[in-house]
């Protein structure tokens, strides 16, 4: 369903879906980095839960391995969870929706994320910026449809 600014994203039943899942992945239209954050941790609480912006790789089952090769601690999700964002990085802010994993990982892990998921906007806003910067001059990736003539 498409509404004025795009498509339309349910906003709750994208907050139940961090409420349940153990690792989720948002993907991005500027910038094929996804960010992810695993909301687990080791069962001594040494290894925390990890938020940060990643490559993005060919399926879950390559994230489920990537992810035990840089948790070796942590089990294996049971809920991976891949959502695509069609929005802006400042929609993902306004939209509160890192707010939801914030306050999942203090009330869960008594970690604060809020700095590090901050991080993260300001860098998905800056890569953003550079991608509309790209396709309004016509760089490599995009082409131009119309081009001012010369008189």
């Amino acid at each position: 369903m498409f509404g004025d600014n795009g498509p339309v994203i349910d906003l709750d039943s994208a907050a139940d879906a961090i409420a349940e899942a153990e690792v989720l992945v948002i993907g991005f239209d500027f910038t094929q980095d996804r960010m992810l954050i695993d909301l687990r941790s080791d069962p001594g609480g040494l290894t925390p839960p990890l938020v940060e912006l990643v490559e993005p790789l060919g399926s879950a089952t390559e994230r489920t391995l990537w992810l035990q090769e840089r948790r070796p601690d942590v089990a294996p999700p049971e809920r991976f969870i891949f959502m695509g964002w069609p929005h802006t990085a400042q929609f993902l802010g306004d939209a509160a929706l890192l707010d939801v994993i914030a306050r999942r990982l203090k009330n869960e892990q008594g970690v604060d994320a809020s700095d590090d998921l901050d991080g993260i906007l300001r860098e998905l806003r800056r890569r953003e910026r550079l991608d509309t910067r790209s396709a309004v001059t016509g760089a490599e990736g995009f082409e131009t449809l119309w081009s001012r003539s010369k008189r």
